[in-house]
């Protein structure tokens, strides 16, 4: 072969290291590894990006013409804004704490971005304390996003929680109301014990008026409550567990039956007993 000569010409089975079917599958396997590698260097370079497209959104947020225009270019805003003016009210009312943005992202404490490969969700705080949250998707192959792809523009006095936050507060009130339940259980293990439940939820008074109703209540479900587990880790444990609103349901599934406490703003509202 002379130099240089690129022959196209497949490799004999016998001289290659590995079987034609293994190469493939190890061509498939690598595909995965280089689509999460192409994604998460599209979403380093989309949060590079973030702050300057911040800093231009901003800029025209510091006349009422500009902040009109962003508005009616961008009809997502209108989920949060229902009028023009609406949101013109809240740009006015944050504007001079958002006047002079930095030339370069802020430090963490003030700054905060979540990018991916296609936009990203950022909060900065103004010179008031107060926070926005910026939204900006931009389109891709399957999927185009309204107007310039501002999908959200909101002001608030304290910064909203990002994911891991959420998920840390989430567990916390979980485990919160995992230790609420227990002691409810311990309550209801005696009558003395359901006394003093009624007297101290007055929540619970609309679902038993009277204390008897409880008394009879616990009497009934008393057999069916056998002991906790001891465990706070609730991965461990068995529990339904609801929230809508500002109404929590917890139940845990007993061998005949599931008791469930409800909590309506942090206050014990219900006990319902369901036998299997």
């Amino acid at each position: 072969m002379a130099p240089g000569d690129w022959s196209m010409e497949a490799p004999h089975p016998s001289r290659s290291g590995l079987p034609l079917g293994l190469k493939v599958a190890m061509g498939v396997l690598a595909i995965p590894v280089f689509l999460a590698l192409f994604l998460l260097g599209q979403s380093k370079t989309v949060e590079a990006q973030a702050w300057p497209v911040i800093r231009r959104i901003n800029l025209r947020l510091q006349t009422d013409d500009g902040a009109a225009g962003l508005y009616r270019a961008n009809p997502a805003l209108a989920r949060t804004y229902p009028t023009e003016d609406a949101f013109l009210d809240q740009v006015r009312a944050h504007r001079a704490s958002f006047a002079s943005l930095p030339d370069l992202p802020p430090k963490a404490d003030r700054y905060e971005c979540h990018a991916g490969p296609n936009g990203f969700r950022a909060s900065v705080q103004g010179s008031d304390e107060s926070w926005a949250t910026f939204e900006v998707r931009q389109n891709i192959l399957f999927e185009k996003v309204p107007g310039e792809g501002v999908l959200r523009l909101e002001f608030s006095p304290t910064k909203e929680p990002n994911a891991r936050e959420r998920r840390a507060r989430r567990r916390a009130e979980a485990s919160l109301d995992w230790q609420r339940y227990r002691d409810i259980c311990a309550l209801l293990a005696s009558e003395d014990g359901t006394r003093s439940l009624w007297r101290r939820e007055p929540g619970l008074h609309a679902a038993f008026p009277r204390e008897d109703g409880l008394l009879s209540f616990a009497a009934a479900t008393r057999p069916h409550l056998h002991p906790l587990p001891d465990s706070d880790r609730l991965s461990q444990v068995r529990l339904l567990r609801q929230v809508r609103d500002h109404t929590v349901r917890l139940g845990y599934p007993f061998q005949t039956g599931t008791l469930t406490a409800v909590w309506t703003e942090g206050r014990l509202t219900g006990l319902e007993f369901t036998p299997r």
